[in-house]
């Protein structure tokens, strides 16, 4: 499984939601996030980890039963 994690870090002009694997400002609709307040920067990264998780567990787990309503 791809890392997917997400990190805030502080730059000169406010903070930026950076991805871990290849250490790149993450880009929303094409723009940066960068230069952001701290506290959207931290609801961004965890908004963003929680995304790739549950986008990962849809994918890659396995339907074990099905079960049929009668």
């Amino acid at each position: 499984m791809p890392n997917r994690g997400y990190t805030v870090r502080k730059g000169r002009e406010g903070w930026g939601v950076y991805a871990l694997h290849t250490g790149e400002p993450v880009r929303v609709n094409g723009r940066m996030q960068t230069g952001l307040p701290l506290e959207t920067a931290t609801q961004l990264a965890e908004s963003l980890q929680l995304l790739a998780v549950i986008g990962t567990d849809a994918v890659e787990q396995p339907i074990l039963t099905r079960r049929s309503i009668h």
